[in-house]
Protein backbone atom coordinates (compact mmCIF):
# COMPACT_ATOMS: atom_id res chain seq x y z
CA UNK A 1 0.00 0.00 0.00
CA UNK A 2 2.20 2.97 -1.18
CA UNK A 3 -0.78 5.42 0.85
CA UNK A 4 -0.66 5.19 4.54
CA UNK A 5 -1.66 6.68 7.80
CA UNK A 6 1.45 8.67 8.28
CA UNK A 7 1.18 10.04 4.98
CA UNK A 8 -2.12 10.86 5.10
CA UNK A 9 -1.79 12.91 8.58
CA UNK A 10 0.92 14.59 6.81
CA UNK A 11 -1.23 15.89 3.44
CA UNK A 12 -4.20 16.79 6.00
CA UNK A 13 -1.86 19.19 7.84
CA UNK A 14 -1.08 20.87 5.04
CA UNK A 15 -4.36 21.22 3.49
CA UNK A 16 -5.25 22.60 6.93
CA UNK A 17 -2.86 24.96 6.23
CA UNK A 18 -4.51 26.13 3.45
CA UNK A 19 -7.90 26.03 4.68
CA UNK A 20 -7.03 27.99 7.51
CA UNK A 21 -5.46 30.74 4.82
CA UNK A 22 -8.30 31.10 2.62
CA UNK A 23 -10.52 31.13 5.84
CA UNK A 24 -8.53 34.03 7.18
CA UNK A 25 -8.84 35.82 3.75
CA UNK A 26 -12.23 35.59 3.77
CA UNK A 27 -13.07 36.65 7.11
CA UNK A 28 -11.00 40.24 6.58
CA UNK A 29 -13.44 40.69 3.37
CA UNK A 30 -16.71 39.88 5.31
CA UNK A 31 -17.23 36.02 3.71
CA UNK A 32 -17.88 32.72 5.05
CA UNK A 33 -15.92 30.34 3.51
CA UNK A 34 -17.08 27.73 5.47
CA UNK A 35 -21.29 28.62 5.43
CA UNK A 36 -21.25 27.25 1.69
CA UNK A 37 -18.96 23.73 1.97
CA UNK A 38 -19.56 22.88 -1.64
CA UNK A 39 -17.46 26.04 -2.81
CA UNK A 40 -15.24 25.37 0.09
CA UNK A 41 -13.87 22.17 -1.20
CA UNK A 42 -13.88 22.71 -4.62
CA UNK A 43 -11.23 25.68 -3.54
CA UNK A 44 -9.65 23.11 -1.32
CA UNK A 45 -9.58 20.24 -4.03
CA UNK A 46 -6.60 21.91 -5.72
CA UNK A 47 -4.94 21.72 -2.50
CA UNK A 48 -5.61 18.06 -2.11
CA UNK A 49 -4.12 16.77 -4.99
CA UNK A 50 -1.01 19.11 -4.72
CA UNK A 51 -0.27 18.17 -1.23
CA UNK A 52 -0.74 14.47 -2.17
CA UNK A 53 1.32 14.76 -4.94
CA UNK A 54 4.31 16.47 -2.49
CA UNK A 55 3.43 13.70 0.10
CA UNK A 56 3.92 11.08 -2.49
CA UNK A 57 7.32 12.69 -4.03
CA UNK A 58 9.05 11.86 -0.83
CA UNK A 59 8.93 8.36 -1.08
CA UNK A 60 8.60 7.46 -5.08
CA UNK A 61 9.78 9.29 -8.64
CA UNK A 62 7.97 11.06 -11.32
CA UNK A 63 4.93 12.12 -9.03
CA UNK A 64 2.73 14.04 -11.47
CA UNK A 65 -0.43 15.82 -10.78
CA UNK A 66 -2.78 17.27 -13.69
CA UNK A 67 -6.61 16.83 -12.69
CA UNK A 68 -7.26 17.91 -16.34
CA UNK A 69 -10.41 16.14 -18.10
CA UNK A 70 -9.31 12.37 -18.72
CA UNK A 71 -6.27 12.48 -17.04
CA UNK A 72 -5.35 11.19 -13.74
CA UNK A 73 -5.39 13.94 -10.68
CA UNK A 74 -1.77 12.36 -9.97
CA UNK A 75 0.42 9.71 -11.61
CA UNK A 76 2.85 7.79 -9.79
CA UNK A 77 5.84 7.06 -12.71
CA UNK A 78 7.83 4.96 -10.58
CA UNK A 79 5.21 2.12 -9.39
CA UNK A 80 2.35 3.02 -12.66
CA UNK A 81 -0.28 3.81 -10.31
CA UNK A 82 -3.07 6.72 -10.96
CA UNK A 83 -4.68 8.07 -8.28
CA UNK A 84 -7.83 9.97 -7.98
CA UNK A 85 -8.27 12.21 -5.30
CA UNK A 86 -11.77 13.34 -3.53
CA UNK A 87 -12.81 15.99 -0.90
CA UNK A 88 -16.56 16.33 0.43
CA UNK A 89 -18.32 17.59 3.87
CA UNK A 90 -21.25 15.41 2.47
CA UNK A 91 -24.99 16.70 2.85
CA UNK A 92 -27.02 17.12 5.64
CA UNK A 93 -30.72 16.12 5.19
CA UNK A 94 -32.36 16.54 8.60
CA UNK A 95 -30.24 15.95 11.35
CA UNK A 96 -28.15 13.43 9.55
CA UNK A 97 -25.31 13.85 7.14
CA UNK A 98 -24.39 11.29 4.20
CA UNK A 99 -22.02 10.83 2.10
CA UNK A 100 -22.32 9.97 -1.70
CA UNK A 101 -18.51 9.27 -2.71
CA UNK A 102 -18.38 10.08 -6.58
CA UNK A 103 -16.28 9.70 -9.53
CA UNK A 104 -16.49 10.87 -13.01
CA UNK A 105 -18.26 7.51 -14.97
CA UNK A 106 -16.46 8.08 -18.37
CA UNK A 107 -13.03 8.37 -16.81
CA UNK A 108 -13.71 5.47 -14.92
CA UNK A 109 -15.06 3.41 -17.99
CA UNK A 110 -11.91 4.44 -20.17
CA UNK A 111 -9.31 3.79 -17.42
CA UNK A 112 -11.12 0.41 -16.44
CA UNK A 113 -9.31 0.04 -12.92
CA UNK A 114 -8.18 3.47 -10.82
CA UNK A 115 -6.99 4.03 -7.07
CA UNK A 116 -9.03 7.15 -5.12
CA UNK A 117 -8.64 8.43 -1.93
CA UNK A 118 -11.90 10.50 -0.69
CA UNK A 119 -11.27 13.14 2.35
CA UNK A 120 -14.45 12.87 4.38
CA UNK A 121 -14.40 16.63 6.28
CA UNK A 122 -16.16 18.41 8.72
CA UNK A 123 -17.14 21.89 8.73
CA UNK A 124 -14.54 23.36 10.32
CA UNK A 125 -11.95 21.04 8.62
CA UNK A 126 -10.37 19.58 11.76
CA UNK A 127 -11.88 16.12 12.00
CA UNK A 128 -12.16 13.64 8.73
CA UNK A 129 -12.21 9.99 7.69
CA UNK A 130 -9.61 9.20 4.74
CA UNK A 131 -10.70 6.62 2.44
CA UNK A 132 -7.91 4.75 1.14
CA UNK A 133 -9.22 2.64 -2.33
CA UNK A 134 -6.93 0.57 -4.69
CA UNK A 135 -8.67 -0.91 -8.15
CA UNK A 136 -11.93 0.10 -8.12
CA UNK A 137 -14.02 -0.67 -11.44
CA UNK A 138 -16.81 0.44 -12.75
CA UNK A 139 -18.56 -2.31 -11.16
CA UNK A 140 -17.71 -0.57 -7.95
CA UNK A 141 -20.20 2.36 -9.17
CA UNK A 142 -23.70 2.97 -10.06
CA UNK A 143 -24.30 4.20 -14.04
CA UNK A 144 -24.76 8.34 -13.70
CA UNK A 145 -28.64 9.03 -13.06
CA UNK A 146 -30.11 11.65 -15.34
CA UNK A 147 -28.94 15.12 -14.33
CA UNK A 148 -26.01 14.12 -12.79
CA UNK A 149 -23.52 15.70 -15.20
CA UNK A 150 -21.68 12.02 -15.86
CA UNK A 151 -20.94 11.85 -12.20
CA UNK A 152 -21.55 8.72 -10.43
CA UNK A 153 -21.57 7.41 -6.82
CA UNK A 154 -20.32 4.75 -5.52
CA UNK A 155 -21.70 1.13 -4.44
CA UNK A 156 -20.45 1.01 -1.20
CA UNK A 157 -22.18 -2.58 -0.87
CA UNK A 158 -19.25 -3.37 -3.39
CA UNK A 159 -16.53 -0.39 -3.06
CA UNK A 160 -16.27 -0.47 0.62
CA UNK A 161 -14.71 -4.03 0.21
CA UNK A 162 -11.56 -2.79 -0.73
CA UNK A 163 -11.27 0.48 1.53
CA UNK A 164 -8.11 0.86 3.34
CA UNK A 165 -9.50 4.06 6.00
CA UNK A 166 -6.32 6.09 6.98
CA UNK A 167 -7.76 8.20 9.40
CA UNK A 168 -10.89 7.77 11.09
CA UNK A 169 -13.13 4.57 11.36
CA UNK A 170 -16.17 3.06 9.81
CA UNK A 171 -18.92 0.71 10.73
CA UNK A 172 -21.52 -0.92 8.58
CA UNK A 173 -25.16 -0.45 9.95
CA UNK A 174 -25.98 -3.47 8.45
CA UNK A 175 -23.51 -5.37 9.94
CA UNK A 176 -24.39 -3.74 13.34
CA UNK A 177 -27.99 -4.91 12.99
CA UNK A 178 -27.45 -8.39 12.25
CA UNK A 179 -25.33 -8.92 15.24
CA UNK A 180 -27.73 -7.16 17.59
CA UNK A 181 -30.98 -9.05 16.24
CA UNK A 182 -28.54 -12.46 16.28
CA UNK A 183 -27.82 -11.89 19.90
CA UNK A 184 -31.16 -10.91 20.50
CA UNK A 185 -32.72 -14.35 18.86
CA UNK A 186 -30.03 -16.46 20.75
CA UNK A 187 -31.20 -14.84 24.22
CA UNK A 188 -35.00 -15.48 23.46
CA UNK A 189 -34.18 -19.13 22.28
CA UNK A 190 -32.46 -19.64 25.99
CA UNK A 191 -35.14 -17.84 27.26
CA UNK A 192 -37.61 -20.27 25.32
CA UNK A 193 -36.16 -23.63 26.58
CA UNK A 194 -35.60 -22.16 30.43
CA UNK A 195 -39.13 -21.47 30.48
CA UNK A 196 -40.79 -24.66 28.66
CA UNK A 197 -38.11 -26.71 30.86
CA UNK A 198 -39.56 -24.95 33.76
CA UNK A 199 -43.32 -25.50 32.87
CA UNK A 200 -42.97 -28.78 32.29
CA UNK A 201 -40.89 -30.00 35.40
CA UNK A 202 -44.04 -27.98 37.81
CA UNK A 203 -46.55 -30.31 35.13
CA UNK A 204 -44.87 -33.40 36.16
CA UNK A 205 -44.65 -32.97 39.58
CA UNK A 206 -48.62 -31.99 40.00
CA UNK A 207 -50.57 -34.72 40.82
CA UNK A 208 -52.51 -36.93 37.88
CA UNK A 209 -55.82 -35.93 40.41
CA UNK A 210 -55.25 -31.83 40.08
CA UNK A 211 -56.64 -31.45 36.45
CA UNK A 212 -57.25 -28.19 36.51
CA UNK A 213 -53.65 -26.99 37.32
CA UNK A 214 -52.35 -29.35 34.96
CA UNK A 215 -54.71 -27.60 32.39
CA UNK A 216 -53.07 -24.22 33.66
CA UNK A 217 -49.89 -24.89 32.68
CA UNK A 218 -50.37 -27.11 29.39
CA UNK A 219 -51.86 -23.72 28.60
CA UNK A 220 -49.27 -21.45 29.91
CA UNK A 221 -47.16 -23.88 27.85
CA UNK A 222 -49.69 -23.86 24.60
CA UNK A 223 -48.94 -19.39 25.00
CA UNK A 224 -45.33 -19.67 25.68
CA UNK A 225 -44.63 -21.52 22.58
CA UNK A 226 -46.77 -18.99 20.47
CA UNK A 227 -45.28 -15.99 22.33
CA UNK A 228 -41.93 -17.64 20.86
CA UNK A 229 -42.93 -18.32 17.48
CA UNK A 230 -44.76 -14.54 17.08
CA UNK A 231 -41.54 -13.18 18.56
CA UNK A 232 -39.13 -15.47 16.59
CA UNK A 233 -41.02 -14.70 13.03
CA UNK A 234 -40.17 -10.79 13.93
CA UNK A 235 -36.49 -11.21 14.61
CA UNK A 236 -36.17 -13.35 11.09
CA UNK A 237 -37.86 -10.76 9.43
CA UNK A 238 -35.85 -7.65 10.82
CA UNK A 239 -33.07 -9.91 10.32
CA UNK A 240 -33.79 -10.60 6.54
CA UNK A 241 -34.18 -7.10 5.83
CA UNK A 242 -30.91 -6.05 7.23
CA UNK A 243 -29.05 -9.19 5.30
CA UNK A 244 -31.21 -8.01 2.12
CA UNK A 245 -31.17 -4.50 2.03
CA UNK A 246 -28.05 -2.29 0.24
CA UNK A 247 -25.29 -1.69 2.63
CA UNK A 248 -25.52 1.41 4.57
CA UNK A 249 -21.93 2.84 6.86
CA UNK A 250 -21.31 5.11 9.09
CA UNK A 251 -18.26 7.14 8.80
CA UNK A 252 -16.09 7.83 12.15
CA UNK A 253 -14.50 11.19 12.10
CA UNK A 254 -10.78 11.39 13.85
CA UNK A 255 -9.50 15.19 15.06
CA UNK A 256 -6.07 16.13 13.13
Amino acid sequence: MYLTKTDAKDILKRIQSFESDLNNVFNKRGYNLRNNLGRRNALISLSQEKETAAVLRKKFKDVIEDGAPGKPDIFIGEIEKELECKLTSGSRSKNSISYALQTDWETLCNKKKLDYVYILADQNFDKFCVLFFEGLTPDDFFPPASGSRGKSRMNKGKAMKKVKCLIGSYECHNDKHIVNISNEVKKDILSHVLRMRELSIRLNEVSNKAIKKKEKIEIMKTNEEKRYQNKLEKLTKRLDYWKDSSKRFKFIFEKV
